[in-house]
């Protein structure tokens, strides 16, 4: 049976799509960060495989899609997968329930450095709305985790 290792990526497109899609500004600070969310569940799912290097790549391709300061999204990805892989053998064994808190914390520093930066650049805190996406990815893991261990067992890749 073949593995389908280019399932990852081509995850990890369709959340930048998600990400990039056209949603007016009440609506927007409700949606999470697919992204984030793809590369958490992947950074649990095969460690060994998701390397911090791939998660700067792809913050540096969402900082050009939303046409943001160059490197912003790139450095917080780059935490974001570094602190998962630190968790990802413990986590994996936590049930979804206890995932989803990890998750949530994970987004939360995330979200943490965005809003830091968005300071030091700026002057002002205007990022408040991105906490209740932070909310929101937490409480969409369990349906991400799901689609995405079901392509995942689907692609023949394994732990």
């Amino acid at each position: 049976m073949q593995r389908r290792t280019w399932v990852p990526i081509a995850t990890g497109i369709v959340a930048l799509v998600f990400f990039s899609l056209p949603t007016e500004e009440p609506l927007r600070g409700f949606l999470p960060d697919w992204v984030s969310l793809v590369l958490i569940y992947w950074t649990f799912a095969l460690p060994a495989r998701m390397m911090v290097g791939m998660a700067w790549s792809a913050g540096l391709v969402v900082d050009i899609v939303s046409f943001g300061l160059p490197g912003v999204y790139a450095l917080s990805k780059a935490v974001l997968v570094y602190l998962a892989r630190v968790l990802a053998l413990r986590v994996r064994t936590y049930p979804l329930w206890q995932q989803t808190i990890v998750v949530l914390g994970l987004l939360g520093i995330e979200v943490l450095i965005l809003t830091l930066i968005d300071f030091i650049v700026s002057g002002d805190l205007a990022g408040l709305q991105r906490w209740t996406a932070v909310v929101v990815g937490a409480l969409v893991w369990p349906a991400v985790y799901w689609i995405l261990r079901r392509a995942r067992h689907l692609a023949r890749l394994g732990h």
